[in-house]
């Protein structure tokens, strides 16, 4: 099979990785490299710090019984997100203006922190510690991934009225809404007086109401519930709510009839409709915005997932074995990229692009040539690939950016 995207190396899996054993010149500290994407490195002090801060925000936010699992799944994709976010910053090169899109940035982090003046914003930083290449770092890393993916993948959403009937047609059990009710009620109790005179006290009730006494007035009368202050009324019920022999009958008696005194474990129950809703699916205008908001954010989960597929395929991406856990274990995210690519959405160049390879082939994912365990790949700790901004190359013009 020829390989739908010549001159791409391909990731995980591979013999010779990144176990860093040589010494690079001057450096007394060698850095184990995690991953590279590209001409950029992550390295083993990254990760670990990326894990550690991981930790700290779990259990600051987490109640215990949940943070071991979430933990434990969080620390094995650490990598896996990292790789993703130097993808995201590498694809963000090739689309803004980086200068300006930085210049948006800071200003929009002075007015949120009631900076005002270029000399406040140094002090602020040379009281945090941090110098200026630093916040600039810091300050891309945590915005150009989620404006990257909003600017590629989410403004590019569309959902169609058409879709909107379909799903809420084929999935009416998320839409049915459970019948109300509200009710009189009037309840003699047996406790203390037997059931027999508690069942003639509540005979008498029904046949004054049914003589034409206000159900409201002989609930204040004879009723021994908490409800006799409100004349009896209470409610609304949800279908499930109430016993199942008071919701029989409560979702049977015709409006503005009482009913025949119904015995409980506590005496005799006697009701009136006063209101009812029956179950029933809820108008397609009520649950427009549902639908819509679920449609997209499905949509927007698959087309993420072919986003950042093409990114890795597009991309030169290489893990070290001793980290491809979670996500990248057993091949990666995207080992089964064939299955992806000869669907309906291909993460590769057009067929009509390609040259001596069948249209339909999905590409080989080929063993990298690169062999970063050389010496000249040896990393001194710290040293660590810098936020430079890459030319746009065939991207067209570079913008400034998300305005903020």
């Amino acid at each position: 099979m020829n390989n739908a995207f010549p001159g791409k190396t391909r990731w995980i899996g591979l013999t010779a990785l990144l176990l860093l054993v040589a010494t690079a010149p001057g450096a007394e500290i060698i850095e184990e490299i995690a991953a590279r994407v590209n001409d950029s490195i992550i390295v083993r002090s990254e990760v670990q710090d990326r894990r550690a801060a991981l930790v700290r925000q779990i259990e600051e936010e987490m109640p215990p019984e949940e943070r071991e699992e979430t933990l434990a799944r969080a620390q094995e994709d650490v990598l896996f997100d990292m790789i993703n976010q130097e993808l995201l910053l590498q694809r963000a090169r090739l689309q803004f203006d980086m200068d300006k899109y930085f210049d948006n940035l800071q200003k929009d982090f002075m007015r949120k922190n009631e900076i005002s003046s270029q000399s406040e914003l140094d002090l602020f930083l040379k009281n945090s510690g941090l110098t200026t290449s630093e916040f600039r770092r810091l300050l891309l890393r945590s915005n150009v991934p989620q404006d990257v993916l909003q600017f590629d993948v989410a403004r590019k959403l569309v959902v169609t009225t058409e879709q909107i009937q379909a799903y809420y047609d084929e999935n009416p059990d998320r839409f049915l809404l459970p019948g109300k009710v509200s009710l009189g009620e009037i309840v003699i109790l047996a406790d203390s007086r037997g059931r027999e005179e508690a069942l003639v006290l509540a005979l008498d009730a029904v046949a004054r109401v049914r003589v034409g006494e206000s159900f409201d007035q002989v609930a204040r009368d004879l009723s021994e519930a908490p409800s006799k202050e409100k004349g009896g009324n209470v409610g609304p019920f949800e279908t499930g709510d109430l016993a199942p022999n008071l919701e029989a009958q409560a979702f049977s008696l015709p409006l503005g009839t009482v009913s025949e005194p119904m015995e409980t474990s506590y005496g005799y129950h006697i009701m009136t409709v006063i209101s009812r809703t029956d179950a029933g699916l809820a108008p397609l205008a009520e649950v427009r915005e549902e639908v819509e908001r679920t449609l997209r954010q499905k949509k927007y989960g698959e087309d993420l997932d072919i986003f950042l597929g093409k990114l890795w395929v597009d991309n030169q991406v290489v893990v070290n074995p001793r980290y491809a856990t979670g996500k990248l274990a057993d091949g990666g995210p995207y080992a089964t990229l064939e299955a992806i690519l000869s669907g309906d959405k291909p993460l590769g160049p057009h067929p009509e692009d390609q040259t001596g390879a069948d249209a339909g082939d999905p590409p080989e994912l080929q063993p990298a040539t690169d062999d970063l365990s050389s010496p000249d790949a040896a990393v001194p700790a710290g040293d660590t690939a810098p936020d430079t901004e890459a030319p746009a190359g065939d991207a067209g013009t570079p913008h400034e950016g998300p305005s903020r």
